[in-house]
């Protein structure tokens, strides 16, 4: 599965960066950071994740599993470029 590339600008809160909620098992997804560290996280709905979020420093990945996928810039804030493979968005 090829990655896809988005830019997070919001800082403020978390980013829904898709789901399949349908999914009997849950997806198996990679996260990459690039442009600074992010903070990702998984939850049951898309209002917001309902687990502890993981670090993904810049330039680094990190897998998670789950049927929502959130994002949101680490410290120091600012927009984040990341690419994520294994969900459909």
């Amino acid at each position: 599965m090829e990655p896809i590339a988005l830019r997070v600008q919001k800082t403020d809160g978390w980013t829904h960066i898709g789901s399949k909620p349908d999914a009997k098992k849950p997806l198996d997804v990679v996260v990459r950071a690039f442009e600074g560290p992010v903070l990702v996280a998984t939850g049951r709905d898309e209002k917001s994740p309902d687990r502890e979020p993981v670090l993904v420093p810049d330039g680094e990945g990190r897998r998670l599993d789950g049927h929502h996928f959130f994002v949101r810039p680490a410290p120091p804030l600012g927009p984040r470029l990341i690419a994520h493979r294994g969900l459909v968005s």
